[in-house]
């Protein structure tokens, strides 16, 4: 995982700490990239992976071992900071040919 990404997970997570969670939107590779949006006061963000492949499988890890070995890194660098997530990201829908799959992180 780039060190631009691991970065902003930990901002993420001294953010909920303090109170004030930044944004996350890193790349993660070329066909990959996470968002996770800052909270609006709960326990609680949505978090977004986007990716451009042929086909959209009914969740994110189903994409082959290479892409659910980084989505286990990340979510291992959440829960790092006691942030749950969801056990699966599911697809939510294709915008101009990005595939989204979507989870919600809980603290």
């Amino acid at each position: 995982m780039p060190n631009d990404a691991l970065d902003a997970i930990d901002a993420f997570g001294e953010g909920i700490l303090y109170g004030a969670p930044p944004p996350v939107r890193e790349r993660l590779r070329s066909d990959l990239r996470l968002r996770i949006s800052a909270p609006d006061g709960g326990r609680s963000a949505p978090c977004q992976f986007e990716t451009e492949h042929a086909r959209t499988p009914a969740t994110l890890r189903e994409r082959g071992s290479f892409v659910r070995t980084i989505v286990d890194g990340v979510d291992d660098r959440l829960a790092a900071w006691g942030i749950e997530t969801p056990e699966a990201y599911r697809y939510g829908a294709t915008v101009d040919g990005t595939h989204r799959y979507d989870g919600t992180l809980e603290w």
